[in-house]
């Protein structure tokens, strides 16, 4: 998982930076930005800074983690601490546990035998949610309420790491909200602007693992490279980020174009031309069953 390179990577250094700025002077200037300027801005920053984090947990962007930790843990989309979002992001990197939801915490699956205790009225809302149009419309609501209900049991259990967890990210909380009450920021407006930035982020998310007996197959491509390629910092390119995760995000294309054909042979040809053909694909069909098939 480690990167090899020690040095700074001043390009991401400065995004991570930019972003921090950038979000604060919208703080600042909200009241005398128009909300349909201001709403989208705030939601693509936010989604940003999620994979700025990203880039983070992979050892990015200097040879100090605690140093790119601590510049990471702010969360500016409110509802994850950085800590518990780094941990399971790297065990979602083990390649055999890929798509499993009891060992993959990134699954956007269900064991079969919770799927089959759950009355008709949840299938259908998880049916609904494995359509992109449903994964933007309800999917972070479900996906952050299913998240905080797991943490308040083991927050209520004693469980030590997730206490640790929770303290260590309600100082940088607080700095956020602290940020916002002296601007003088409604509360409500930027609790919608990050249901919104989860759903940015969800477009990306929506098809990058499938269920399939091959491991290597499980990882998608979207070759885009696009307005979202860059917000999501070319994470869309996602079986080359499997491949190598150490890779900082700039090298992702270079690597894809280079190995093109090895990375799609392995990845069973799990591909898509765009986001566009991903959504009219799926924008109503479920891309799978909720039910994990293997």
């Amino acid at each position: 998982m480690r990167a090899e390179s020690k040095k700074i990577e001043y390009l991401t250094l400065s995004l991570l930076l930019a972003c921090y700025f950038l979000w604060g002077m919208l703080i600042i200037l909200h009241a005398s930005l128009p909300v349909w300027l201001l709403v989208p801005l705030l939601t693509v920053i936010l989604s940003f800074h999620g994979s700025l984090q990203h880039e983070v947990i992979h050892y990015h962007p200097t040879p100090s983690q605690r140093l790119n930790e601590a510049l990471a843990s702010p969360p500016l989309a409110l509802y994850l601490p950085f800590i518990i979002y780094r941990d399971t992001h790297r065990q979602h990197h083990i390649l055999e546990h890929l798509t499993y939801p009891s060992i993959d915490p990134e699954s956007c699956y269900l064991n079969r035998e919770d799927w089959a205790r759950m009355p008709a009225w949840q299938w259908r809302l998880y049916r609904w949610n494995n359509t992109l149009l449903g994964r933007l419309l309800i999917g972070p609501a479900l996906g952050v309420s299913c998240f905080l209900k797991v943490e308040f049991k083991k927050l209520r259990a004693g469980d030590q790491y997730t206490i640790h967890a929770w303290l260590a990210y309600l100082p940088w909380l607080a700095l956020v909200l602290a940020w916002l009450v002296y601007w003088h920021f409604p509360l409500w407006l930027y609790a919608i602007i990050c249901y919104f930035s989860i759903s940015l982020t969800a477009i990306r998310i929506f098809a990058e693992h499938q269920a399939v007996n091959t491991p290597t197959e499980r990882t998608i491509v979207i070759e885009a490279n696009g307005f979202l390629s860059y917000v999501f910092l070319q994470n869309n390119l996602h079986s080359v980020h499997h491949k190598y995760p150490g890779l900082p995000w700039y090298e992702l294309r270079k690597t894809y174009q280079q190995e093109k054909e090895s990375i799609l042979q392995e990845n069973g040809h799990y591909v898509f031309k765009s986001y566009l053909e991903l959504f009219k694909h799926y924008a109503w069909k479920p891309k799978e069953d909720v039910a994990h098939p293997l």
